[in-house]
């Protein structure tokens, strides 16, 4: 009777302690938080996720010159460092940590991934929904659109082929200085006279030794910029200006030619091709909208 006593009141403990187990509320599970990712990480996201991204080096296109990559790298470092966003992601990415001195090899690399950033993907935001645009592949590639979400889900909305190539800067219409007066950069040929400029930065009579045109991809990005003497010129990014810097490298309070740069706007260019010209001498200099520029074509 003692051991049938016992083991009901076991039974019953059991039962009770399960009941009671049972109707004890439990701790609702905090949802974690989706991670949400800043531009230049998202950027690193599609990179990673395509093949092969193309985009082109204003270091080594048009024209590239010894130590130029290294020099700009340098240069560029504190603005570079100043976007505490993309500085960390490149940081990030490269295994760095940060720290209040880089070596030139380091800055060297940050630079490579700065411009990787800045050029391979074109990220336009729309509330929680960001829409990028990048390319991949050289000459027969293609075009990628899509949208990417802050937590980094891609959906890809358009694959088109596209003709990758590094563009000649000037686009349709641009004036060029000649004793004549100012003509559509497209109209030129060879043996047109042009003004140019010699090696002591004098003004001389040129002739054009060679056009070159080119196709671009549709949607194609120039920039325009705008002096406060009111001149502007709109040209691909990587074009080169007298100093030796690329169009995309200015940035407003800039000087360029001699005035203040008061604008930089990034646009869509609707024609089918830019247009470049090669004038006789060592320098490779014209004027283009009144702005001294640089050829992209060889000048040897």
């Amino acid at each position: 009777m003692v051991k049938a006593t016992l083991f009901i009141g076991v039974a019953l403990l059991s039962i009770s302690t399960i009941l009671g187990g049972a109707c004890t509320q439990q701790p609702t599970p905090t949802p974690t938080p989706p991670v949400i990712y800043s531009i230049p990480e998202l950027k690193y996201f599609l990179i990673s996720n395509f093949d092969n991204v193309f985009y082109v080096d204003p270091d080594f296109y048009p024209v590239a010159r010894e130590g130029q990559e290294e020099k700009n790298a340098l240069e560029q470092f504190p603005a570079i460092k100043a976007d505490t966003e993309e500085f960390l992601a490149i940081t990030n990415h490269l295994g760095l940590s940060i720290k209040s001195e880089y070596t030139k090899e380091e800055k060297l690399l940050i630079y490579r991934e700065h411009k990787k950033l800045t050029l391979a993907v074109e990220i336009t935001t729309s509330g929680d929904i960001y829409h990028f645009i990048l390319r991949v592949g050289e000459v027969q590639g293609e075009r990628i659109e899509g949208n990417i979400t802050p937590s980094g889900k891609i959906e890809v909305l358009k694959r088109e082929p596209s003709f990758n190539t590094y563009p000649i800067c000037l686009t349709k219409g641009t004036l060029i200085n000649t004793p004549a007066g100012s003509v559509p950069v497209e109209q030129l040929h060879e043996g047109m006279a042009v003004w140019t400029v010699d090696d002591s930065g004098k003004r001389i009579l040129g002739a054009v030794v060679d056009t070159a045109t080119a196709s671009v991809p549709s949607p194609f990005q120039v920039v325009r910029l705008r002096l406060n003497d009111g001149r502007n010129v709109t040209t691909s990014p990587c074009h080169p200006t007298a100093e030796g810097r690329t169009i995309s490298n200015y940035k407003a309070g800039d000087i360029l030619d001699g005035a203040f740069v008061i604008t930089v706007e990034y646009l869509i260019y609707k024609g089918s091709a830019t247009y470049d010209l090669l004038p006789t001498g060592s320098t490779g200099l014209y004027w283009a909208n009144g702005i001294l520029l640089k050829s992209t074509l060889s000048t040897n």
